[in-house]
């Protein structure tokens, strides 16, 4: 393990983490908790950014990812620069944060730990990702939609009816090709176990593949 192997629990080396959140008082709490005399997991260094925990030169075993950061940078972003360095990847983030199953599907991080779940969770899915498994539950895979269909989505269910999406495309097209490209993403959806029969059932797909910010 990273920094020498030197603070063991029952003979074994504990987990160095790192821990990128722009909330101090998130970064704060994390260091309490793997701080504990009981804990498998060491606190290794905290950031606000990538950067900033890159730049502390430290090798990690986990490094704990916030999946909203405020420094204009996406998690995938995170995700892949720091998989890049060889560093397993933790994400912590809100269940009402929507791009976090699209993060998991999209990118090499190895599970989620949501900010309500009792910090044991944290502690066991820590130590689970630095043994090289997984944690949590990873989303349904997300479709793979064309840029055509992915419009028409995204125009359907923001409220628009048929004939309105059909006149918004550049170049418009008939009222039927809207309502075929839309049928064609229902089936893309219902083929990966999602279904998505009516506007707000489309709508809900939209924002877990990340298609629609969270706040629309």
């Amino acid at each position: 393990m990273p920094g020498g192997g030197e603070m063991e629990i029952n003979g074994a080396a504990r987990v160095h983490v790192g821990v990128v959140d722009d909330h101090d008082l998130m970064v704060a709490g994390a260091r309490a908790l793997l701080s504990a005399k009981n804990s498998p997991a060491v606190f290794a260094a905290g950031a606000n950014t990538v950067d900033a925990l890159l730049r502390t030169g430290l090798k990690f075993d986990v490094v704990l990812l916030d999946v909203r950061l405020s420094d204009g940078s996406t998690a995938e972003e995170n995700v892949r620069r720091l998989t890049d360095k060889g560093v397993p990847v933790l994400l912590h983030a809100d269940r009402r944060h929507r791009e976090a199953g699209p993060v998991l599907n999209r990118t090499d991080a190895r599970g989620v730990v949501w900010k309500n779940d009792p910090a044991r969770h944290l502690l066991d899915a820590i130590v689970a990702v630095a043994r090289g498994d997984r944690w949590g539950h990873v989303p349904a895979p997300a479709v793979e939609l064309t840029p055509r269909e992915t419009e028409v989505l995204l125009l359907y269910v923001t409220g628009m009816k048929y004939a309105a999406c059909a006149a918004a495309l550049d170049p418009p097209v008939s009222v039927e090709s809207v309502k075929t490209y839309l049928t064609r993403v229902r089936r893309r959806y219902a083929e990966v176990g999602r279904p998505a029969s009516t506007r707000m059932e489309l709508r809900q797909r939209a924002l877990e593949d990340g298609l629609l910010p969270p706040d629309m």
